[in-house]
């Protein structure tokens, strides 16, 4: 065991190194802690309900929805390449140390039990939502937090347990993501089923999931019970369900102490895809892009200077977009519009809220775009032309791509609606219009406000870090047209008005921010 203590002291020796190294980096994750604990305070002293009083039961069957659709992904993984606590870096260290593989398991769960912390706190910044359409008990933060940090150390032990078991030969293996796939069409396929037979979406939610089979089914039973105690309340059935899962953890960890299989062959392809999955987050890239299937398309070059940049952009959508701009995203915005129809506060109309939450989706849309990657080819600082014209260029498909987006959001969305004006409920065209011209533009200042991040922090520890540097300065600049289109609606009641009043403020913040971004191209290591 002491040999396993010295190589944990090592790590966390070498991470506070890492640090004092990277001052930058230590002042983001101060930061960052500053922003988790105001979260925190504010999520626990913030009353409930304060948008609308969705029942119990909806909570407790959106979260079993949730939770059955990441077991099934994550299980889907496990049984395909293993589930991996590792790094590299352990890799290099670790496994070559002299510890038994029992040991090197221990050390990797010691390790992730720490991510499961990180991955809890990230999880408070979303509890605000959840307070605002459903009456939690006093102590209802605490019971989210606790339901996801099981989820968080469950997952990846299941998933290696399931590989050790499938791992034997391919056709055991594929037997077993039969049985996964039959059970989740299952799923599917009953929730439809009752879809036809309620004609109400929520209805069918709230009944399917809370359904007493979900009860008893391992993991996703008991992790439901726990979630479930924020809003009906701590009983005996969730003292037995922490029991459950903490048995169930003891229990896969001596399994996998006791396998007799070559551990270290078993995780070092997953370890290989963690490790690709957070380089691509680093990159600000989307890690399953990578594997997307693209096509061959036939076409050349026809402009010189910074316009090439334009032109080379439209040639790598149209190999994976399925029309012109539109690719997955923009499926995934259109199924959120037609979605923000059944989380609409009840007797809600406005076409404002779906246009903030929309917003707010499309930033991480943005930081995790391919637009970025544009800044790392050399070639870009190497055109002879003026710093405003390659930076116009280079961004214009991303902004072309956003306005597709909207108007095919706010078309869905009106389609589900039908939105509020001076003339009564009907479809408003130049609603749409504006609103997908707001979308746009909060789009631009994502943009921009993203090169000015950059060339304010340079290159920084880790991308994470970065989300919440630009989530910030983000919210900052848009917030005072936020509140003087609140104003505006308090004494007109008119749409059209205040969405221009966004549309005017987030123009004029999106062009500082690209006349203060244009310094970008004079030092390459800054991009």
């Amino acid at each position: 065991m002491s040999s396993l203590l010295y190589i944990m002291r090592k790590q966390l020796k070498n991470i506070i190194r890492g640090l004092a190294q990277k001052p930058l980096a230590l002042i983001g994750y101060c930061l960052i802690g500053l922003l988790l604990a105001g979260s925190l305070v504010t999520v626990l002293i913030m009353p409930s309900g304060t948008v609308r009083h969705g029942s119990n039961e909806m909570f407790s069957a959106i979260f079993t929805c949730l939770v059955v659709i990441a077991l099934y992904f994550s299980l889907k993984q496990g049984i395909e390449r293993g589930s991996s606590y590792f790094r590299f870096s352990d890799v290099n260290l670790v496994f070559t140390a002299p510890l038994k593989p029992s040991k090197v398991l221990l050390y990797g769960f010691i390790k992730h039990m720490g991510t499961s912390l990180l991955f809890v706190l990230f999880t408070i910044f979303q509890i605000p939502n959840v307070k605002n359409n459903f009456m939690l008990q006093s102590y209802g933060v605490w019971m989210i937090l606790l339901a996801v940090l099981f989820y968080s150390l469950l997952y990846p032990i299941v998933g290696m347990v399931l590989y050790t078991i499938s791992s034997v030969s391919s056709k055991r293996r594929a037997m077993v993501k039969n049985i996964l796939n039959l059970l989740i069409m299952l799923f599917i396929v009953g929730f439809f089923f009752m879809l036809l037979e309620k004609k109400s979406f929520t209805d069918t939610l709230t009944t399917y999931m809370n359904g007493y089979i979900f009860t008893w089914i391992p993991l996703v039973g008991q992790i439901k019970t726990i979630a479930s105690a924020a809003v009906f309340g701590i009983d005996s059935a969730f003292w037995i369900s922490v029991f459950i899962l903490t048995a169930f953890i003891i229990t896969f960890i001596v399994v996998l102490y006791k396998t007799d299989l070559d551990y270290y062959e078993d995780v070092l392809a997953a370890t290989e895809q963690t490790e690709k999955r957070i380089k691509a987050k680093r990159q600000g890239r989307d890690s399953a892009a990578a594997q997307m299937k693209v096509r061959k398309i036939k076409g050349g070059f026809s402009s010189v200077g910074a316009r090439s940049i334009f032109e080379k952009s439209l040639l790598e959508y149209r190999k994976v977009s399925y029309f012109l701009f539109f690719d997955r995203n923009s499926l995934i915005i259109a199924l959120a519009g037609i979605g923000i129809y059944f989380v609409m506060p009840e007797g809600q109309t406005s076409i404002f809220f779906c246009l903030f939450f929309s917003a707010y989706m499309l930033f991480f849309l943005i930081v995790q775009g391919k637009w970025p990657t544009e800044l790392d080819k050399p070639y870009v600082f190497l055109i002879p032309e003026g710093n405003g014209k390659k930076l116009l260029y280079t961004t214009l498909p991303e902004n072309i791509k956003n306005m597709c987006d909207g108007v095919l959001l706010f078309s869905a969305y009106s389609f589900m609606f039908k939105v509020q004006n001076s003339a009564g409920y009907q479809i408003s065209l130049p609603l749409i219009i504006i609103c997908a011209v707001c979308y746009t533009l909060y789009g631009a200042v994502y943009i921009y406000g993203d090169l000015v991040s950059r060339r304010l922090f340079g290159g920084v520890h880790s991308k994470v870090m970065k989300v919440f540097i630009k989530l910030f300065i983000s919210g900052f600049v848009v917030l005072p047209g936020i509140i003087i289109m609140g104003i505006v609606w308090a004494v007109l009641r008119n749409e059209i008005v205040s969405l221009m009043i966004i549309a005017l403020w987030n123009f004029l913040v999106a062009l500082g921010l690209f006349f203060a971004s244009k310094g970008i191209f004079n030092n390459i290591e800054v991009a």
